[in-house]
């Protein structure tokens, strides 16, 4: 039964346009009513210890389970607030400085590069954000602007997956105590900016990116501007300063990045109104935080039946080698949500060992693979829904583009 609403539940997330639903409401649905389930019925429950699976008290699982949780999403909610901090003193608006490019060709690498490196701080979501409302403003041309957003999104996506705060999907496997940072960064850095160089490459040959154009710049006064890019580079040092605190201290991602908040908030006391904080909380993304709220403990449910532990094995005595599992993951992630595929995975695989290779494999593919169709990442999704981009142009266009950085990444990693 548990299984039966967790596909239903998952149906309605894949095809939330199709029944007009806001994947929202079957998340948080699918979460209650497969923990329901599990008490009601008294399903036999269990938790992996040593290879060895233990039944437990549903209502101690669950309290478990809310406290991992509950590590990702408070960590969410405070890199939230400090991005929501940034937005409100003009920082990403005083980033449109930084664009110099006299022709089109040198825009594109330029925007490329920056949705990496800003991706990799801010998380791929929010950079896709920030860079659709800098390109409105730049690119006037709607069909030329959809072409550098397909880029934005596969170098958004590039560069969330080797940082620990890049990609909700690398930061889940980071808080669950799957990889490092440092090891982390030295296993797919190169990987993921392969991805995005040949993505990028390729691109910059397209006949769309001839020509010249001029940056027009916003008439921000001297002081707002000044204090934008001050906000917006003390906003992203707080960011670094979280997987630096945690290496130093060992204490848990979500203290490190409260830390940062409480700092940043000293901060601007002096800008303090009435109503600044309320502002500032208002623009955290609390549809998002209950989506993954609602996957996280939907998960929970079939990892604590022993559904994914079984499946684990069965997948491991089916195929191959693991690497091949991870390269049809990667596929699979760019057709449904990756979120809920990785906390999947870390269930399913629980028994590899931290910083194993398995876990920098899955890092890199569900977010890069996630490029290759536009419904495969959130940076995908946002794109579509603030762009109005359509899934077929970006079929025609883009995904095989994608699909190559993908694959170029991917085989660095196997070699």
């Amino acid at each position: 039964m548990v299984i039966l609403i967790f596909i239903l539940g998952y149906l309605f997330i894949t095809f939330e346009n199709l029944f007009s639903l806001n994947k929202v409401i079957p998340s948080i649905l699918m979460a209650v009513f497969c923990w329901s389930s599990i008490m009601l019925f008294n399903f036999p429950v269990y938790e992996l210890d040593q290879n060895l699976m233990i039944r437990k008290n549903p209502n101690h699982l669950l309290l478990l389970h809310l406290g991992k949780a509950s590590e990702i999403i408070f960590f969410l909610i405070g890199a939230m607030s400090i991005i929501s901090i940034i937005e409100k003193y003009s920082g990403f608006e005083a980033l449109k400085e930084l664009f110099r490019a006299k022709t089109k060709r040198k825009f594109l690498w330029m925007i490329s590069l920056i949705s990496f490196l800003l991706s990799a701080i801010i998380d791929n979501l929010t950079a896709t954000i920030v860079l659709i409302s800098l390109l409105r403003k730049i690119v006037s041309n709607y069909k030329e602007r959809l072409y550098y957003l397909g880029i934005v999104i596969i170098s958004a996506n590039a560069g969330g997956v080797w940082s620990p705060i890049g990609d909700i999907t690398t930061t889940m496997l980071w808080i669950s105590h799957k990889v490092t940072t440092l090891l982390l960064f030295k296993k797919i850095f190169i990987s993921s900016v392969l991805c995005m160089f040949s993505s990028t490459l390729i691109a910059s040959f397209m006949p769309i990116f001839n020509g010249y154009f001029q940056v027009e710049k916003d008439k921000l006064s001297k002081s707002k501007l000044s204090r934008g890019f001050f906000m917006l580079k003390t906003g992203l040092l707080l960011m670094l300063l979280v997987p630096i605190y945690k290496t130093l201290t060992g204490v848990p991602p979500y203290m490190g990045i409260m830390l940062s908040l409480g700092i940043f908030l000293c901060m601007i006391r002096k800008y303090n109104t009435e109503h600044l904080l309320d502002d500032i909380f208002k623009k955290i993304d609390f549809s998002s935080i209950l989506f993954f709220f609602g996957i996280l403990l939907s998960v929970s449910s079939l990892d604590s039946l022993g559904v994914l532990y079984n499946l684990s094995h069965w997948i491991n005595e089916t195929v191959y080698t693991w690497k091949i599992t991870t390269l049809i993951f990667g596929l699979i992630s760019s057709i449904i949500d990756n979120v809920p595929l990785v906390a999947a995975t870390i269930a399913m695989f629980s028994f590899y060992p931290i910083d194993h290779e398995l876990w920098h494999f899955i890092a890199y593919v569900s977010g890069t693979g996630g490029s290759i169709f536009l419904i495969g990442s959130a940076a995908g999704v946002a794109a579509m829904g603030m762009e109005k981009i359509d899934f077929f142009w970006y079929l025609k266009k883009i995904s095989w583009i994608a699909l190559i950085g993908y694959i170029s990444g991917f085989i660095f990693l196997l070699i």
